[in-house]
């Protein structure tokens, strides 16, 4: 299967606060948006042998002649949008789907795979990263568009229409075999853009992205009967199904960090630690081609080798560590947490946080009281047979799903924040 990627960098030059837009691809701060393209482009080529980058001038003399990102091949296709505003960040992705003669993968750069794709997938006419409902935001933007924009009826969105409901898919991973498709999608979505371009300013931009991407690309696909398929069927409206870097590689295997995970310093930390983890000479030359560009100053790029010492050690144990295994190896809180039990219900945990150096608490709920098996030494499999005692509880989750949760927060609370610690690891 081809992989493609994409990277309009008008968007990423210009200046915006909105949570949206693409100013620095989104992320923290410009580090973390090539370290992600870094991580996206090896992983992809690591499983799929080339990765082919759809960009303009500016982007190729960024990402690949300065600062040496190894994408099979650069396309410059994306020169002829430069008079389209850079709010309108999706239409580079839309234009480079609409180019492709074969069979493809769009990946967004800000996703990273642990292992192919499954082969039922590929074989789709039209596959999506994610099934969306009611998501928050489309319907607001989209009844505006509807007063303020000539040519665009509510026919277009034919679901819509009849129901007032929102289906959408999430373009994070996006293609297929119906190549056709997407280039009647292109000329759909620029006609609607090219008919609107006075009216622009009376909407937001940042979100109708999403609208003329993503909504209207599911309701095209419906109307002409082209069945969609899903690498993720069901998704929270906060996308953490996409976004367990503390389950990787043992029990996931796809990463996208979507929109407010990109603003994340925990998640901004496991992207570059993963990536200096996995392929540290890659790494190294990017940082010291950021420097040599005067994109960069050392002090930003600075590593915190004593949490990556750390993390390096939890990463090669879920990697080289059977699931059994997994599950008796003891956890305990770590010596710079503590409690303060103010009453049974009320209880708070105060730990050192790993980034940003300081004191911090956490509020207990739900989940969180298990933190209280690990005052003493315990195993996942040691709290999975105290939870499983409850017979009313066990009546909604069996005991795989459980054994998966439980892990889960535990390695959430020890990758991301140190909370909890396996003992003889590290």
């Amino acid at each position: 299967m081809k992989i493609i990627q994409s990277f309009w960098s008008k968007p990423f030059f210009k200046e915006n606060d909105d949570l949206n837009a693409r100013f620095k691809g989104g992320w923290l701060s410009a580090n973390f948006f090539f370290y992600s393209c870094l991580l996206s482009c090896l992983k992809f080529k690591q499983n799929y042998g080339e990765v082919l980058l759809y960009t303009d001038d500016l982007g190729k003399e960024l990402l690949i002649d300065k600062l040496e990102i190894p994408y099979s091949k650069a396309l410059l296709d994306l020169n002829s949008l430069q008079n389209y505003p850079s709010e309108l960040w999706a239409l580079g992705k839309i234009l480079a789907y609409s180019l492709q003669e074969a069979p493809f993968i769009h990946a967004d750069t800000d996703v990273f795979v642990w292992d192919k794709l499954p082969q039922p997938l590929l074989d789709a006419d039209l596959l999506a990263q994610n099934f969306e409902f009611n998501f928050p935001k489309y319907k607001e933007v989209l009844e505006t568009t509807f007063k303020e924009f000539q040519n665009f009826p509510k026919s277009l969105f034919p679901i819509y229409e009849q129901t007032n409901d929102v289906f959408a898919f999430n373009a994070g991973i996006i293609g297929g075999n119906n190549v056709s498709f997407f280039k009647e999608f292109k000329s759909t979505v620029f006609q609607i853009i090219d008919d609107n371009l006075e009216q622009l300013d009376k909407i937001n931009l940042g979100v109708f992205n999403m609208v003329y991407e993503q909504m209207l690309g599911f309701e095209m696909a419906q109307k002409k009967q082209i069945e969609i398929s899903f690498l993720k069927p069901k998704m929270n409206e906060a996308f953490t199904n996409v976004m367990k870097f503390h389950l990787v590689p043992i029990k996931e295997s796809y990463i996208h960090t979507v929109g407010y995970a990109k603003k994340s310093i925990e998640m901004c930390e496991q992207l570059k630690y993963r990536l200096k983890y996995e392929f540290p000479l890659e790494y190294e030359k990017l940082n010291r081609n950021l420097i040599k560009n005067n994109l960069s100053s050392e002090l930003e790029i600075l590593d915190d080798e004593k949490r990556f010492e750390f993390l390096s050690k939890i990463y090669a144990w879920l990697e080289n560590t059977d699931w059994d295994a997994i599950l008796e190896t003891p956890f305990q809180l770590s010596k710079t947490t503590r409690l303060n039990e103010i009453s049974e219900d009320e209880i708070e945990l105060y730990y050192y946080s790993p980034q940003h150096k300081t004191e911090e608490k956490l509020e207990m709920e739900d989940w969180d009281f298990l933190l209280l098996f690990f005052r003493e030494q315990n195993t996942i499999n040691q709290i999975i047979l105290e939870i499983s005692k409850d017979e009313f509880f066990m009546q909604s989750i069996s005991l795989e799903d459980l054994k998966e949760k439980v892990f889960s927060f535990v390695m959430d609370r020890c990758v991301y924040h140190e909370i909890l610690l396996p003992l003889n690891i590290v």
